[in-house]
């Protein structure tokens, strides 16, 4: 028997009370964990990238597509890790009828940083891409490293969890060099100035357009 606060109690009594109250803490404590859990996976499509391909193409004619798939990881509250894959094509008629292709795969590691733990983070990326230039005589591959940084918002609909918004925007660096392509026959100086002037100018689009340059991104996704 135990005597507490004036009431004599039987001593199986006391130890299933105080067993009642250990376990119901537990589960209380269980439940607030749940609750107030961030969520670790997001998964993000760059809306961005494909909505401006999608209208190029219906306003030009010709085939414009681009798209970006991203698979985040929160490891800290305030790091995760991402992989990201993107892909652009653009594909287009000549009057003769002949069709010239210019397409490029994309793979990339990320690393954000969240400052504050919420919705604005720093991104710093490394990657691999190809660009592929292909027509009737000449299928071209080119390989090059990718380096950037963008800052962004990830922007929940709600609590954390549920569909998610990110806006962005960096530059990327593309460490590697092109293929020179033989856009017009020949050995003699005329052909070889225009060789050298359309090499150019490719280089200028594969590496501001296709792999590198001013990134500006706009994932939608769902976070879980």
């Amino acid at each position: 028997m135990f005597y507490i606060w004036g009431i004599i109690m039987p001593k199986n009594t006391l130890l299933g009370l105080v067993f009642f109250v250990i376990v119901n803490g537990n589960l209380f404590s269980d439940e607030d964990i749940v609750e107030n859990a961030i969520p670790k996976n997001t998964i993000t499509v760059d809306m961005g990238l494909t909505a401006s391909t999608l209208i190029t193409w219906g306003i030009i004619g010709d085939t414009f597509f681009g798209t970006a798939i991203q698979y985040e990881r929160q490891i800290l509250n305030n790091i995760s890790l991402a992989g990201r894959f993107e892909y652009r094509v653009i594909s287009i008629s000549s009057s003769d009828g002949s069709r010239t292709t210019t397409s490029s795969y994309s793979a990339e590691g990320h690393v954000r940083y969240f400052p504050e733990g919420g919705t604005f983070f720093l991104d710093g990326m490394f990657g691999y891409a190809n660009f592929n230039y292909r027509d009737e005589a000449i299928n071209s591959i080119s390989h090059y490293f990718k380096l950037g940084a963008k800052l962004g918002w990830r922007i929940d609909f709600g609590k954390p969890g549920g569909f998610v918004l990110e806006p962005a925007i960096g530059y990327y660096w593309a460490i590697g060099k092109s293929n020179n392509i033989e856009f017009v026959e020949g050995s003699d100086e005329f052909s070889s100035f225009f060789n050298r002037l359309f090499n150019q100018y490719y280089e200028y689009i594969i590496k501001g357009y296709f792999v590198g340059g001013l990134q500006v991104s706009i994932g939608l996704g769902y976070r879980f």
